[in-house]
């Protein structure tokens, strides 16, 4: 969907239904009643309200994306949140040797239930960044980096396994940009962590503060005018101020290659292995490994196909109390499906339908899922 080229400001307007046939993740096994809860599935209808701002001043852009979100949940409307985000960031440059960043952005969502399992109260998280960096071009390729950042993550409730925290941080390195516009970037970055509400428990060992230190060497890279390799390579340490046995490190990264076969079709292939936050007494994060592929097809000027598929794998580390014999460590497998079409009638319409399925297999039975998503939406821009 596009507005007219070269619009400085446009407005958009989305109305979207969703029928979700699982929405708290519930196992096969368990019967909605027994938690409280009147079924497994929901109507979610969606309005949003967008407004976007491009607009390159000399050697000057600003850009900005504001969006009003208000969700209604059908039967649980216990969970019905009104979100604002929003994506703003000037890129800044004096001169032809320095140029930089400096945005903000901040998203409101409501935490998911394969993860938060208090079916009966609303949780909504919100993320916030700021963040400004600096490029010394000292060369016409090479240019020295810097920057300093904050995070800020907030759930509307409690929930240990992934507190409340504010991370400040800063980063600095050197980057390699030949005439392609190719860039190779290494970088050392630090963060100084503080779990902002989390009462400090030397029982269960959930700790006040962190510090992580990393080293990356990241990569944007066009092979052919059809193909381009994203990827990124980081060693990171997570040291809490406290409990060591909290802490963690290893590599982690994602790689990902895109290949445009024609002007009509395109493929993204991705591999991520991360190491993530999961505070519990039986673990302290887990390690996930997931493979992704999408596939983009525009059948006509005005339809297009999207499919995607995914397969990942979640293994819990870090224990802080010894399990039982016999007991294996938690272990995750989920498999994601989705299909999407797309269709203008004017250019400033689209209309789009699509379903999604997911399957999460635990070792635990209890906390195996199935779940199917049907959607279909309306928006315009202006």
């Amino acid at each position: 969907m596009r507005a007219n080229e070269g619009d400085v400001l446009n407005l958009s307007a989305t109305l979207s239904s969703m029928r979700d046939d699982n929405l708290f993740r519930l196992a096969p096994s368990v019967d909605p009643k027994s938690v409280g809860l009147d079924g497994k599935s929901d109507t979610i209808t969606t309005m949003t309200l967008g407004l976007n701002f491009n607009k390159l001043f000399g050697l000057q852009r600003l850009i900005a994306n504001v969006s009003l979100v208000d969700n209604r949940y059908k039967t649980n409307d216990y969970l019905d949140f009104q979100a604002l985000n929003y994506d703003a960031k000037w890129l800044w440059a004096a001169g032809t040797r320095w140029t930089g960043e400096l945005a903000v952005d901040r998203n409101e969502s409501l935490n998911s239930f394969s993860d938060y399992r208090n079916f009966r109260v609303r949780n909504v998280r919100t993320i916030e960044n700021e963040r400004f960096s600096a490029n010394y071009w000292f060369h016409s390729n090479w240019a020295a980096v810097v920057g300093v950042s904050r995070y800020s993550l907030t759930n509307e409730q409690p929930f240990l396994a992934d507190s409340d925290y504010d991370a400040n941080g800063y980063n600095y390195g050197l980057r390699y940009r030949p005439l392609s516009g190719n860039t190779v970037t290494v970088r050392a970055k630090h963060l100084d962590g503080t779990y902002s509400k989390r009462q400090f428990n030397s029982t269960l060992q959930y700790d006040n503060g962190f510090v992580q230190d990393s080293y990356e060497l990241d990569a944007d890279w066009r092979l052919t005018g059809k193909s381009q390799v994203r990827g990124r390579l980081e060693y990171l340490a997570r040291k809490h101020d406290h409990f060591a046995d909290r802490d963690y490190d290893g590599w982690v990264g994602n790689l990902d290659f895109a290949y445009a076969a024609t002007a009509k079709g395109s493929l993204n292939l991705g591999y991520k292995h991360g190491l993530e936050t999961f505070q519990q007494l039986t673990s302290s994060y887990y390690v996930l490994d997931e493979l992704t592929l999408a596939t983009k097809w525009a059948a006509t000027s005005t339809l297009t196909a999207t499919a995607r598929l995914g397969y990942g794998l979640r293994s819990y580390k870090g224990e802080i109390v010894a399990l039982p014999a016999g007991t294996e460590q938690r272990e995750d497998k989920f498999t994601r499906v989705g299909f999407d079409l797309a269709y203008l009638p004017v250019r400033w319409v689209e209309l789009k339908a699509g379903v999604a399925y997911e399957n999460r297999n635990v070792n635990y039975d209890s906390l195996d899922y199935k779940d199917r998503i049907g959607f279909v939406s309306a928006s315009a821009q202006y």
